[in-house]
C-alpha cells in the first residue's frame, strides 16, 4: 500500500478518536474541580480535621462538619444532588442522592455516555458518620438495613477512619460489606456498599474526583485488593423517613 493510500486511514482514525475524546473531555470538564473549589474544599477539610470541643461544640456541630463536605462533594459532581435526611440522636445523618435534572439534560445535550459515570443508579444513598474511630459491623448492618428496606443496591458511608478490620481481607466491618456484596450477588444485585475516609477527602484536594474514587473502590470490592492501586440490631432508624422521600421522588 502506498503512502498516499495510508494518509487517509490514519486521518479517519484521528477523526473517529476525536468523536470518542471530545465528550470525554467536556465530561472531565464538568467534574474537575477549580482552584477555587479546592480552596473552598481545603476549608472544609481543615474543619472536619478539628478536634471536637465539648465546652464549645455539640453533637450536631460535629455532625454537621462531615455533612457540609459531604454536600460540597456532591455538588461539584455536577450530576448529583443531594437530600439531606434525618438526624438522630447520635448525629446519624441519612442522605437521599439522585441524578439531577441538570445532569440528565447535560448528558443529553453533550451526547454523554450514562456509563461513564460509575455509580449505575440514578438514585443512591449517603451516610455520614463524623467519628474519631473507625466503624464496627453494627454499623455496617444498620446501612445494610436501609438499603434493603428502599430497595437500593448503592450505598456510601462517609467517615473520617473508615472501617474496622482490612480493606483487603474478609474480617470485621470492611469484610461485612464484602459478604454483604456476595450475599446480593447470589440474588442477582451488583450491590456495594463502598466507604471514604479523611485519605480520600485528602486525594481530592490532589486533583483525584469522586468518581474517580468510586470506580476505583468498586474495583477494590470485585477484585479484594487495594483500591489505591487502580486509583446487633440493624433496623434502621429512619427507614420510613427515607421511604417517604423516595416515594416523593418518585
Amino acid at each position: 500500500m502506498s503512502n498516499n493510500q495510508e494518509v487517509p486511514a490514519l486521518d479517519l482514525r484521528s477523526y473517529l478518536d476525536q468523536i470518542v475524546q471530545d465528550p470525554i473531555a467536556k465530561f472531565n470538564g464538568f467534574i474537575t474541580w477549580t482552584e477555587n473549589d479546592k480552596n473552598e474544599f481545603r476549608i472544609l477539610l481543615d474543619e472536619l480535621k478539628k478536634p471536637f470541643d465539648r465546652s464549645k461544640e455539640t453533637a450536631k456541630d460535629k455532625g454537621d462538619r462531615l455533612e457540609n463536605l459531604v454536600d460540597f462533594i456532591i455538588r461539584k459532581t455536577y450530576f448529583f444532588e443531594i437530600y439531606k435526611n434525618v438526624h438522630t440522636g447520635t448525629n446519624e445523618i441519612d442522605e437521599v442522592i439522585v441524578l439531577s435534572d441538570r445532569g440528565k439534560q447535560a448528558i443529553k445535550s453533550f451526547n454523554l455516555s450514562r456509563e461513564l459515570i460509575p455509580i449505575g443508579q440514578d438514585l443512591f444513598l449517603g451516610e455520614c458518620k463524623n467519628y474519631q474511630s473507625n466503624l464496627g459491623v453494627t454499623y455496617v448492618g444498620k446501612f445494610y438495613s436501609l438499603l434493603s428496606v428502599t430497595g437500593i443496591p448503592f450505598g456510601v458511608v462517609f467517615t473520617q477512619k473508615g472501617l474496622t478490620g482490612d480493606s483487603e481481607g474478609y474480617k470485621d466491618a470492611y469484610g461485612l460489606t464484602k459478604v454483604l456484596r456476595m450475599v446480593e450477588n447470589s440474588k442477582g444485585r451488583d450491590f456495594f456498599i463502598l466507604t471514604f475516609t479523611l485519605e480520600d477527602y485528602e486525594k481530592m484536594l490532589e486533583g483525584t474526583t469522586f468518581f474517580d474514587l468510586i470506580k476505583a473502590k468498586k474495583m477494590e470490592m470485585q477484585l479484594a485488593s487495594d483500591y489505591t492501586r487502580f486509583i446487633t440490631d440493624n433496623k434502621h432508624e429512619a427507614e420510613e423517613e427515607i421511604k417517604t422521600i423516595l416515594t416523593d421522588y418518585k
